[in-house]
This record gives C-alpha cells, sequence and structure tokens, in this order.
C-alpha cells in the first residue's frame, strides 16, 4: 500500500518497478488524467526513500501551479522548472547524487528545460522522471521532448487503468477526450 493505504496497481506497481531498477539517468511515466500517477509517485517516493534518504525526492513543474500540487501531495520540495533553473545558474542550487528528480506535467515543459535539467541530473549522478500524458497540452515553448521520449522507447511506463473517477461513464469520457473525440 502507499502513504495513504491504498493499494497500487498491476500497472502502477510494474511502472514503478521498471522506473526504479532502469538504471537509466532519465525515464518517462505516461497516464491519462484518474490513471493514479499521484499514488504510484506516492509509493515511489516512499521506496527512493528508503534507499537514498529522506528529502532525496524533489520535485519540479514548467508552473508554479503544478508545482505547488506536487508538493502538496507527495509532500515534497518542490519549484517550478524556471526558478529552479535560474537558482542554479546564479545561485548554485544543485542536484545531489542519487537524488530523484520528479517532473510533473512534463508534456508542457520545453525541450531545451528538460534538456538542461537532465544533463545537469546526469552530471550529478542524479535521475529524472517525466511524468504526465502525451494526449494533454503541450510546452509553449519549443517542445515535444516528452512524446519523443514516449514513441522513442519500446518500454516507456504506461498507466492504463482508470481510478479516480465514481462512475464508468466518467472514466470512459475523460479517456475520451484524451484521444480527441469531442462528440463526448
Amino acid at each position: 500500500p502507499d502513504p495513504q493505504g491504498r493499494r497500487l496497481g498491476s500497472d502502477q506497481a510494474d511502472a514503478l518497478v521498471r522506473v526504479a531498477v532502469s538504471g537509466r539517468v532519465l525515464d518517462v511515466l505516461v497516464g491519462p488524467a484518474g490513471a493514479g500517477k499521484t499514488t504510484a509517485l506516492g509509493a515511489l517516493r516512499q521506496a527512493w526513500e528508503n534507499q537514498h534518504g529522506t528529502g532525496s525526492v524533489i520535485g519540479l513543474a514548467p508552473s508554479a501551479v503544478a508545482a505547488q500540487v506536487l508538493a502538496e501531495d507527495l509532500g515534497i520540495a518542490t519549484e517550478n522548472t524556471a526558478k529552479w533553473w535560474d537558482n542554479h545558474t546564479r545561485h548554485g542550487e544543485s542536484f545531489q547524487k542519487g537524488q530523484l528528480v520528479i517532473i510533473d506535467e512534463a508534456s508542457l515543459a520545453g525541450t531545451l528545460t528538460l534538456d538542461r535539467i537532465t544533463a545537469h541530473a546526469a552530471e550529478v549522478g542524479a535521475k529524472v522522471l517525466l511524468v504526465g500524458d502525451y494526449g494533454q497540452l503541450q510546452s509553449v515553448d519549443a517542445g515535444g521532448a516528452f512524446s519523443l521520449l514516449v514513441n522513442d522507447r519500446d518500454d516507456t511506463p504506461e498507466l492504463v487503468d482508470v481510478h479516480r473517477f465514481t462512475h464508468q461513464w466518467e472514466k470512459t469520457a475523460s479517456l475520451a477526450l484524451r484521444h480527441g473525440r469531442i462528440e463526448v
């Protein structure tokens, strides 16, 4: 179970194992709204901190609002990507070896931003996990890195079971909207 006592679905558990043991500097986790990305990330945070220590998981997001939501949902230190990069270049803020950097709403992050942050993580021995949904909005900057990574890798974990909604029609409607079916 996760810290709130919820049990992970098999797709969530499989995704977490694949991310945790991949050995890559950069991994991707995909899922539609309501698929349990936050629940899965809570469990990943717990497992990562058991291995690497308290505070070894931090969060970034393309907007301050998304960063705040991530902070509240996971109970981790978060910042928006632009501010973190500014703090890095001006004040030397850095990731630490063994740290997990979760970038939520990653489809909204520009390619240059993701490249810079991932390069720094690789330099210091941290790991980056991009979390989002290719079916949602894309970056207003030169973007597409998230979708490219998802499509380029044949082993990208994708959460498929929708948990958040109460009624089946809500789940069906949410997934149909994700696929651009405006008649929904």
